[in-house]
């Protein structure tokens, strides 16, 4: 298999709004978790308070079955809640999505910001693979039993919010849902470069949603 060489990341400005926390190789080693281990969950999402302001922050539905849509708690090209970016509580936001297409084997999310692509290398917010095709659902700031995930361009493993620079204009974040024909056997805490190089390999469909974010 042939994958992308790994983006070095230094202790540097991003152009997102913080500083890269250099990554140790060892932190990539870490053995692959069983995705036979993944449990199924139901579609109903759970309500969640808005403590990030004085309102609930309303989370996505399930998509009309038979259709391969993401839904998150923005619309297209609206912007994101603070709840889910740097100056906020920072926390993966929930996501939906519909009927993958036959074939599917894996689920994978990732979240680019759009407005940070340099040479061609997108900045990546977050990547989690090893989600079953049988998953509807990822609850807010939940990672699924057996999921993995990336090194973020933060240098964290998991999610790390927007966060564009206080001066720039807004920044278009795009969260997409990939359709995989086979299990990845990806390890956690791999960088999130290689995750997805990984990840568009094996896509055999995605969806996606934009967002935007302005500090």
């Amino acid at each position: 298999m042939a994958i992308a060489s790994i983006v070095l990341l230094t202790a540097c400005d991003t152009g997102d709004g913080k500083q890269l926390r250099p990554v140790d190789p060892a932190d990539t080693t870490s053995s692959t978790v069983p995705l036979d281990s993944i449990g199924a969950s139901g579609s109903t999402l759970p309500s969640v308070s808005g403590d990030a302001g004085d309102s609930t922050t309303p989370l996505p539905t399930t998509p009309e079955t038979g259709t391969f849509e993401v839904i998150a708690p923005w619309l297209e090209g609206a912007e994101i809640d603070s709840r889910y970016a740097c100056d906020g509580l920072d926390i993966a936001p929930a996501v939906s999505w519909g009927t993958p297409p036959a074939g599917t084997e894996e689920l994978a999310i990732a979240m680019v910001d759009e407005s940070a692509i340099s040479e061609d290398v997108p900045f990546v917010h977050w990547v989690i693979a090893g989600i079953l095709p049988s998953e509807v659902t990822l609850v807010e700031g939940d990672v699924p039993a057996g999921a993995v995930q990336a090194i973020n361009f933060f240098g964290d493993v998991g999610y790390g919010g927007p966060c564009p620079p206080l001066d720039d204009e807004a920044h278009e974040y795009k969260l997409t849902v990939y359709a995989l024909n086979q299990a990845l056997g990806l390890a956690d805490r791999t960088p999130a470069t290689e995750f997805l190089d990984v990840i568009e390999t094996f896509a055999i469909e995605s969806t996606d949603l934009i967002g935007t974010y302005q500090r």
